[in-house]
């Protein structure tokens, strides 16, 4: 048993990733609505103490993968993928200081930007919520339907510490990240149906 974990792991990937174009879809039978597929795959290589973290996948372009796809896994986003080869992949991690993630609250619709600063691998900053919005800490972050990349709702994090400064119009938030991204093995690409129309119009 313990030698086809591997296989196991990699079966078991695959059928989430069809259990959650199933669920999107809502029904076994196809329909022309359905916006978003899921890709599974293995991270084959992955940093996460650096200021440009990036991982990389065992897919590439042969199994549908393209440039600007969001990744994510089951506790929450990932990244974005940034270049895609024919049997590989790389992508930018939450934890790269060029990476910008779209969230709102979870109780609410007031929406800002994920930033990480750099410094630690449990925590980044959200900007441009302003002062007049009611926050807590231990609020749920998850990701809005502003962005094309990722479909509403997946988790981002929790709010640890904020603060107003009398003199600013926003406050300064940290985020404890709800995703471990020192210990990631499978992760799911997500595919926008819809993406070329909606940037189109």
């Amino acid at each position: 048993e313990y030698f086809s974990l591997k296989k196991v792991n990699t079966l078991l990937a695959e059928e989430n990733a069809r259990l959650k174009n199933l669920k999107r879809v809502q029904s076994i039978l196809p329909r022309p609505n359905q916006q978003y597929q899921y890709i599974s795959a293995k991270v084959i290589k992955n940093s996460y103490n650096k200021r440009s973290n990036y991982l990389t996948l065992n897919k590439g372009s042969l199994h549908g993968l393209e440039s600007g796809m969001g990744v994510c896994n089951s506790s929450g986003v990932i990244g974005i993928i940034r270049e895609v080869s024919t049997h590989y992949a790389t992508v930018m991690s939450v934890l790269n200081k060029n990476t910008v993630i779209s969230t709102r609250f979870r109780k609410s619709n007031h929406f800002g930007e994920l930033h990480w600063d750099g410094k630690s691998a449990d925590f980044a900053q959200l900007q441009s919520i302003e002062k007049y919005a009611p926050i807590s800490v231990g609020d749920s972050l998850i990701t809005n339907s502003y962005s094309s990349i990722f479909p509403e709702g997946i988790p981002i994090g929790t709010i640890n510490r904020f603060e107003r400064l009398p003199s600013e119009n926003f406050y300064n938030i940290e985020v404890d990240l709800s995703v471990d991204y020192s210990n990631i093995d499978y992760v799911y690409i997500i595919k926008n149906l819809h993406k070329t129309e909606r940037q189109t119009l």
